[in-house]
């Protein structure tokens, strides 16, 4: 094997521009939900109108885009256990995360599901609403009958408990033995090995009836491949070397599952062939994004510091801005177009205005850069 470039001083900025473009993405994603009338897609206001072409670029993002999140946080928890201890990092992870899914719980959940009932034409004041929110029975959680939902911020519970789940395993893996022991282990078994292992234990924990999409199980996967990738560089060197071939594995399954999974139909094939779509546009992406997005600069500090609130807030937003663009008497694009152009502006505007609040800065896990 050639010698490989060291990547630690690059691999920090690429994982910062994929977590900024993965949330940023959320707005787009979730406005085409507004035009998919499924009811298995969940978007708290829906237009009486169905647009397939959304409905596809929707599917295409949902395969990757919350293991790339996942992945980036495992990824970022290497980076912090090499500069905190166990306990500093349970007290970041309780201010940064448990704390800020809380009150968005409280704030911010609660108006989205209510927008949700006035869009159905419910005739409800806010506050019988929030009463009835908080209603655990007889739901399935989605928050479309108005009662109890984490909507989008399960992903920020779930970080918090896989936190403290995988901390004991990492600070097994930093101890000296247990490095070198991992290193034998990749010296012996090869890089493509191992990523051919995990698509099929990924593909695997994919069939656990899990709360269905939300996997957690799977979910942990990810988030802890992000953290061994960054053990060990020869990971990060293989997918560079591969990115060519994922793209092209993810543009084949991709138009396999557009054009020919309700031509198949042994379950078993349309689960290999989901995860592997899955699975080679994450490394895809991650061998692209190393490779292109290797510098820092203003835009991605200012992007890095909004980018955790942006996602807090997207949702409320891209919900009260879609609720109102439906109404208007113009076809799906350019109501899609509104919404998304709309939902980023107001939300960055929205992020300009809590973080110069400190009490709001500190209940939602704002950090002003050169702040501590």
């Amino acid at each position: 094997m050639p010698d490989m470039p060291d990547m630690t001083t690059t691999r920090r900025y690429d994982l910062d521009w994929l977590r900024v473009l993965a949330v940023l993405l959320l707005v787009p994603f979730h406005s085409a939900l507004i035009f998919n009338l499924d009811p298995q897609s969940i978007m708290y206001v829906k237009d009486t109108v169905n647009s397939p072409l959304l409905n596809r670029f929707a599917g295409w993002v949902h395969q990757f885009h919350m293991p790339l999140l996942f992945y980036v946080s495992g990824a970022a928890t290497y980076f912090s256990l090499k500069k905190r201890k166990g306990g500093q990092y349970v007290k970041e992870r309780f201010l940064k995360l448990l704390i800020p899914a809380v009150t968005g719980l409280i704030f911010i959940i609660p108006a989205i599901t209510y927008i949700t009932q006035i869009s159905a034409g419910n005739s409800v004041d806010f506050w019988h609403h929030f009463i009835n929110f908080w209603q655990f029975g007889n739901t399935d959680l989605t928050g479309m009958d108005g009662k109890f939902t984490p909507a989008h911020l399960w992903f920020l519970f779930f970080l918090f408990f896989f936190s403290l789940i995988g901390l004991p395993v990492f600070s097994l893996l930093k101890k000296d033995k247990s490095t070198a022991l991992t290193k034998r282990i990749i010296d012996k078994t090869g890089i493509p090995a191992i990523l051919l292992a995990l698509f099929i234990i990924l593909t695997l924990t994919a069939t656990l009836n899990i709360l269905g999409d939300k996997n957690p199980v799977y979910y942990f996967l990810m988030f802890f491949c992000g953290y061994l990738f960054m053990m060990d560089d020869r990971f990060q060197y293989h997918i560079d070397k591969y990115a060519w071939l994922f793209l092209l594995t993810g543009i084949s399954c991709e138009v396999m599952r557009q054009f020919s999974y309700s031509f198949i139909s042994n379950g078993t094939v349309i689960l290999v062939l989901s995860n592997l779509n899955r699975w080679a546009w994450l490394l895809c992406i991650l061998g692209y994004g190393h490779r292109y997005l290797k510098k820092s600069n203003n835009t991605l500090k200012y992007l890095s510091s909004a980018a955790y609130p942006f996602y807090i807030f997207h949702m409320l937003v891209t919900t009260w801005v879609g609720f109102y663009v439906i109404q208007l008497p113009f076809g799906a694009g350019w109501k899609y177009s509104i919404i998304v152009v709309s939902s980023i502006l107001l939300t960055f505007l929205v992020y300009e205005i809590i973080k110069r609040i400190p009490i709001i800065r500190f209940a939602f896990g704002i950090r002003i850069p050169g702040r501590k």
